[in-house]
């Protein structure tokens, strides 16, 4: 029971995570350590599916219970409490990357530090077209494009450190899904809310059952190779989420509860990564 408990935790500040803009789902799945099981637990599935499915569901509920209860809280803390929050799992992210390192460093190579190098650019070059190509906000809603967009998240949320939410964002799709589900319990809105969410849901099942088969590949052929590129994929998100969240200015005391804050996720982090 405990560690269905702990495993329901995990899935929230996953939920969470995959809320606040700039923070990967992925990553934080991976410094909580679940990401590897999750992964596995797709891809083989009907191997052992009572296991699978309980740790799934398991999983999974977090997850949804963070998305639908958490989501408006989180949305008043990045509007009030920005610097806090976002340094909270700043410190979540950091937390889990000794455990990587220290699996990750068994085989150093050109080929690896390289393999390292290719995520790390590729999220900066990410973020500048983000920037760039932001498309604002879509109004309507059509069945096909919503389940695109859902597959479309899926990959962010298999791939470390790639943002859900800012691609989301980028594609002009946030608004309108973060608000369906934070108003879920809206029984005015639902029919509304239910023609976004279900084809949205589809098409997140099937980017995630297709490319969580690859990525069991990859971690049994190559696992340090896959190891060092979490790596490259961590320090990017990292230092783009440090200077997104410092363009501002803040006060000191703000600034001071904040690096507590650090701290804190960082023990939480490290602390989770090794239980359950």
């Amino acid at each position: 029971m405990k560690e269905k408990l702990i495993l329901i935790l995990k899935g929230i500040i996953i939920g969470a995570g995959k809320i606040i803009p700039g923070v990967s789902g992925g990553m934080l799945a991976i410094t909580l350590n679940v990401y590897d099981r999750a992964i596995k637990s797709i891809s083989n599935f009907f191997k052992n599916v009572k296991e699978n499915f309980t740790f799934l569901f398991t999983l999974g509920i977090g997850i949804l219970l963070s998305i639908l209860s958490v989501s408006k809280l989180i949305e008043y803390t990045l509007d009030n409490y920005y610097l806090p929050t976002m340094l909270l799992f700043i410190g979540m992210i950091i937390g889990g990357i000794p455990s990587i390192v220290n699996e990750a460093k068994q085989e150093k190579s050109l080929k690896n530090i390289i393999i390292m190098l290719i995520p790390f650019i590729l999220i900066f070059i990410l973020s500048i077209t983000s920037n760039i190509f932001n498309m604002g906000s879509v109004k309507g809603v059509k069945v096909i494009p919503m389940i695109l967009i859902g597959i479309v998240d899926a990959i962010t949320m298999i791939i470390p450190g790639i943002s859900g939410t800012a691609i989301l964002m980028m594609l002009g799709y946030y608004d309108i899904i973060i608000s369906s589900f934070s108003s879920f319990t809206n029984l005015s809105l639902l029919s509304y809310n239910l023609s976004i969410i279900i084809p949205f849901g589809i098409g997140m099942i099937i980017g995630v059952i297709t490319l969580s088969k690859i990525i069991n590949y990859l971690l049994n052929k190559y696992r340090i190779s896959c190891l060092y590129a979490i790596i490259g994929f961590s320090i990017s998100s990292i230092l783009l989420l440090l200077i997104e969240t410092l363009k501002n200015n803040y006060y000191i005391g703000e600034v001071l509860i904040s690096l507590v804050l650090l701290v804190v996720g960082y023990f939480i982090s490290s602390r989770l990564d090794k239980v359950g």
